[in-house]
């Protein structure tokens, strides 16, 4: 046998040696999952960051294994029904919190709001509350309904023929205008030239540039790649998108925290006011690294939340047009339509509440790292990494009836003419779409807003159906955190009496 060959026989003996004690002498070895996945984290890694089918396997997971799974070595799927309480919520009396791991998202992510400790993060939680408040919602609204309303007009004018239009970049050209706006005082004009901005393409790209990043270092023998690949075209996008980022957050933070006269303030003119305390703000390094967070969970969650409503009606025709009626029954012209009037429309807000749990935009919440603490009665050792993925509990016969289907009935209320009886065994303190606890989403209120004025203004004027063919538009999706979605043709057709 040569030294190559000895080498690679040691190398194989010593990580199935490895893989042995991950699965039957590991801290983590007591807790019931697969032992592929057990004993090595390769399965894992790769249909989770590089395939971006991970996610689709683990309702099954859950069913077989119950609410704590083994999916990696150091790592556990909880249900969330479970975690939310136990792992997310609040610590109180300073007890360690189960903290987010650093670099999940970019390097140096611990300097924006979502990656930043304890105190850092309570500290800009504080500093961008206020941009979220119902009376800087009724601030922004008119900003708001300005691309709402070049959003229905362009439909209206690209919607008809045999062909339709993609809604999904629709609905994306309009988000990302809404919170370039609100986050920068400048929309990225995508509405306009019909085009998305070199910054928005970027980003979606830019994402599963990330992911396969992560991959590749997360083996020490494969870190010199990322060099090697910085021309895959995936990497190429992050690296570019991150520098188009920090460009246009420097040129905005540099016309200082004052708005732009006659103009609300912007999510930049918050971050870098000055604390209640007298106190400066966040660091302009927190600042651009809060701020292109900021615009991606602002836009794309809820383009993709309403994409996927309008999949979804589409294949319920009782939801479809139990929906129209309630909208075209409340308002008599499209233009009473508004945050303050569609908040009120149960079966909108249901339908919403739906299409969040059959296709929720966080595909996976942001994982958390255990600091050694009993959940329930299990010790979870320190250091272990948390995840729930929403798609498999929203998911979860235990929790919802007719769990696969949509069926806006079930978030009714049993005074409501369309209740079932048939929901009100569903465990709604299982349905997060906005995580939970302290870091939960701060614009879950402007979201709600958004997507109720959108779908309300939307089916106001128009009828629709998707083009033929596009049935299978949701399994076809892969996950990086989020869907890939690709596009969604529809039609719009001239507006009908239901």
């Amino acid at each position: 046998m040569g030294v190559s060959g000895f080498l690679l026989t040691i190398s194989i003996g010593y990580v199935l040696t490895l893989g042995i004690y991950r699965i039957w002498f590991h801290p983590l070895s007591r807790f019931p999952g697969p032992p592929l996945l057990a004993g090595f984290q390769l399965p894992y890694l790769y249909e989770s960051l590089v395939q971006g089918s991970w996610v689709r396997r683990m309702p099954a997971l859950h069913q077989k294994y119950g609410p704590i799974v083994r999916i990696a070595p150091n790592q556990l799927a909880m249900d969330g029904a479970l975690a939310w309480p136990e792992v997310y919520a609040h610590r109180p009396n300073n007890k360690p919190e189960y903290a987010r791991p650093t670099g999940l998202l970019f390097p140096g992510d611990h300097l924006c709001i979502l990656g930043a400790p304890r105190e850092d993060h309570r500290r800009m939680r504080r500093q961008l509350a206020p941009a979220f408040s119902d009376s800087a919602l009724g601030e922004q609204e008119p900003t708001i309904a300005k691309y709402v309303n070049m959003f229905l007009d362009k439909i209206e004018a690209h919607g008809h023929g045999g062909k339709g239009l993609d809604i999904v970049e629709w609905l994306n050209f309009t988000m990302f205008d809404v919170v370039g706006d609100l986050a920068l005082g400048d929309s990225f004009h995508s509405l306009e030239n019909n085009a998305y901005h070199p910054w928005v393409r970027g980003i979606f790209s830019g994402i599963r540039g990330t992911q396969f990043a992560r991959f590749l270092g997360s083996y020490p023998t494969l870190r010199i790649l990322i060099g090697l690949f910085s021309r895959n075209s995936f990497i190429k996008a992050k690296d570019d998108n991150n520098m188009a980022a920090v460009q246009k957050t420097m040129v905005r933070m540099g016309q200082g925290p004052e708005p732009t006269p006659g103009r609300p303030r912007d999510l930049v003119s918050y971050m870098m006011s000055k604390a209640r305390s007298g106190e400066p703000g966040m660091s302009g390094e927190e600042i651009v690294a809060t701020t292109s967070i900021l615009i991606i969970a602002g836009s794309e969650t809820t383009g993709t939340a309403l994409s996927g409503l309008l999949f979804y009606l589409s294949q319920n025709r009782f939801a479809y047009d139990a929906l129209l009626d309630e909208v075209r029954s409340a308002f008599r012209t499209e233009d009473e339509i508004s945050f303050r009037s569609s908040a009120p429309l149960e079966y909108l807000s249901a339908c919403i509440d739906e299409a969040l749990r059959v296709y929720p935009p966080a595909t996976e919440t942001l994982p958390r790292i255990s600091p050694g603490n009993f959940v329930r009665d299990q010790f979870i050792p320190k250091g272990t990494r948390i995840s729930v993925y929403p798609y498999a509990t929203f998911r979860n016969p235990q929790h919802f009836t007719e769990p696969d289907a949509f069926r806006p009935q079930r978030w009714l209320s049993p005074s409501h003419p369309l209740y079932e009886e048939r929901f009100g065994g569903d465990n709604r303190d299982a349905f997060k779409p906005f995580s939970f606890g302290s870091r939960d989403c701060l614009g879950k209120g402007l979201a709600y807003a958004e997507m109720r004025l959108i779908a309300a203004r939307s089916l106001h004027r128009f009828d629709y159906e998707l083009v033929p063919g596009q049935e299978d538009w949701h399994e076809r999706q892969r996950m990086y955190l989020g869907w890939e979605k690709g596009p969604l043709r529809i039609r719009l057709r001239p507006r009908r009496e239901v």
